[in-house]
Order: C-alpha cells, then structure tokens, then sequence
C-alpha cells in the first residue's frame, strides 16, 4: 500500500448526519443491507461517515460482498476529509497486511494520532518500540504519554514497561510501578501482573505481599496462567494470603490447563500427596508428564520417580531412566544420580532400549 507523498492534516469533519446515524443504527441491529443503502448515498454525496461505513462494510463482507480495494478507497476518500477514524483503519489494514506494510501502517496511524485517535497513538508506539532503535522508542514513548492523558490502560502498562527497562527513557523503577499501578486500578490485565510482580520482588516499590497477593488474583481471575501460578504459590505457602492448599489447587489447575509448566508440576505434587485435593497418583503423573514434555527438569525428574515406582502408572525403569537422564542433562543432581542408579538396573537390553528412547524424544 503506498502513502501520499505529503499527506493533508484536515480539520475532523464534523459529526454524521441523520442518514449516517440511521446507518449506524442499522449497522449496530445487524440490518447491514439497510445501513448499506444509507451509506452508499450518503458516500455518494461526499459524506465522510457515510465513506467509512461503506468501508466497514466492504471490509468485512457484510450485506454485500468483501473487496479489500473498495473498502481501502472509501477510507482513502474519508481519510482525506480528516476522519480519524478512517485513518486508523487503513493503518490497522495496512499492518494486517501480508506481508505487513509497516510504512504504510505508521503513515495511517499517525495521520490518527495526530488528530487524537487514543488507540492510533498507542498502536503507533508499538510499531516505533518494534523498530529497534533508540529514537524510535524515544517517540514510542511520547505517544504512549500522549494517549495515557486520556486513561488508556494499554498505553500506561506500556509505559511501565519502558521505564522498567529503561527503552526510550531513563529507567525509573518507581516510576514503573506507578504506571502499572494506574493501568491496574483500570482493569488491565497485564498491569496487575506486573505491578504485582513489583510488589512481590521489591521492584521500584516496597515489597508488599498482602498487595502482590490481589493483583495475582485480579490478573489470574481475568485468565493470567502466570499470576495464578504465582497466586497459588502465595496460597500453598501462606505468603500475604491465608494458607489454602484447595485454593492453590485451583489456581494451579487454572494455570496447569493453560500448558503452564510449572503450575502442570506444582499440582501434579498436590495430586500425588493428596495436599488440599483428593490423592490422586494417576493424575499426578499425567500432570507430572506434561510439564515434563516442556523440558521442565523437576517435573521430568518426578517422571521418572513415578515410572520407577510405578506410582499411578505401570512401573517402567527404562522410561524412569529416560526422564532421569533428560532432567540430568539440564544440571539437575539428583536426577544425575537417579539415572546412574538405575541404569545399574537396567539389562543389557534394556538399556539399548532407553537410549534408543532418549534419543527419539531428543528429536
């Protein structure tokens, strides 16, 4: 897609006329054909709400048939009216492109921040953070600032993120916090994990567990499988939370189901020692063999204990001694000596078997 040599800055047009709403209105109900007809005309007569409504609607294929080009050329046209709105969505069409046109998307985008659009500016500063380099970010930066003067909550944890790391300003810790603090108290999901983070580490602010504990579960309730893994880990231990073993189940399980490792074998742990669940050995295993699977050395090391043992699972010494020596391989000692172990074990058969399995699973 290629961008005007020297883009006009209109003023924004002013707001739609009756037929426009109409077509919103129609739009909104789903009557796309309707909403269709008022806006053709509408577009027809130099509307630019009528041109970005026929742009949606040839976008998206709705009540007649998809064309990309059309669609680009009405926002074209409403664009050049100073639609805000049209800009954007040429800048969100142009970075969804494949291959993406990163040029064009900035171009689009910034023809909307320019003119306030709130997500135009933070999606801009995400294209300049990608681009690597310092100035980039520095403008990154400014445009994240620009937007979090209206509240937006992307625009504010992104902030916390540049001052944690210091990318486009000084690094300010405290700073940081702050940012996720106010992104946070807005619902974000991310914020709350990282300023629970913070306040679990110490990091910018002082170490507050009772607070790490509710932004876990904040971010955890709204589906973080990190916070809830944090979350039951303050649960099992009674860190800034009461002591609740059923609860760190839970938040394990949560995590555990979203392919999180370390949750997977925290509860495969509960489940094995019956702790705030029913005891449960083949579970256990199941979890213990899916957080294994990920290369997660303490989880392939309790493979291999329940594999030996045969604990919830038919006992199988050269499977015990594949996870051994895969958990061995990555610096884990006792697995080292548990593969050593029952390699002595082992029939010569047996142990051309297990390394012909090592070696598949290294695959």
């Amino acid at each position: 897609m290629g961008t005007p040599a020297n883009p006009p800055h209109p003023e924004q047009p002013e707001g739609p006329s009756q037929a426009d709403q109409d077509g919103f209105a129609a739009f909104e109900r789903g009557d796309y054909r309707t909403a269709g007809e008022l806006w053709a005309a509408s577009a027809e007569a130099g509307s630019a709400w009528g041109q970005l409504g026929m742009g949606i609607l040839y976008a998206d294929g709705l009540g007649l048939e998809a064309d990309a080009e059309r669609a680009r050329g009405y926002w074209e046209q409403a664009a050049a009216q100073g639609l805000s709105d049209a800009s954007f969505n040429l800048g969100v069409m142009a970075e969804k492109a494949d291959p993406a046109d990163t040029e064009a998307a900035r171009h689009w985008y910034g023809h909307a921040a320019e003119a306030g659009h709130v997500v135009a500016q933070n999606n801009l500063a995400v294209l300049l953070q990608n681009a690597g380099d310092e100035a980039a970010a520095t403008e990154a930066v400014q445009w994240w600032k620009r937007a979090a003067e209206h509240g937006d909550p992307d625009a504010l944890n992104s902030l916390g993120v540049a001052h944690q790391q210091g990318s486009g300003c000084a690094r300010d810790r405290a700073a940081a916090a702050e940012y996720y603090a106010r992104a946070a108290e807005a619902g974000h999901r991310d914020a709350a994990f990282n300023l629970a983070l913070a306040l679990e580490q110490g990091d910018g602010v002082a170490t507050d567990m009772t607070g790490a504990a509710h932004w876990y579960r904040q971010a955890a309730e709204a589906g973080d499988p990190d916070a809830a893994a944090r979350l039951g880990n303050l649960c099992r231990d009674g860190n800034g939370t009461q002591e609740d073993l059923t609860a760190a189940a839970h938040w394990y399980r949560a995590a555990a189901e979203a392919s999180h490792p370390q949750a997977q074998a925290n509860l495969g742990v509960l489940l094995e020692r019956g702790l705030g669940v029913t005891q449960d050995e083949s579970a256990a295993a199941a979890w213990y063999l899916a957080s294994a699977r990920q290369g997660l050395a303490p989880a392939q090391y309790n493979m291999g204990i329940v594999l030996a043992e045969g604990r919830g699972v038919e006992a199988d010494l050269p499977g015990a001694w594949v996870w051994f020596a895969r958990a061995a391989d990555q610096g884990h000692k006792p697995a080292a000596e548990a593969r050593d172990y029952v390699h002595q074990q082992l029939t010569p058969e047996q142990r051309r078997e297990a390394e012909a399995r090592k070696a598949e699973t290294s695959r």
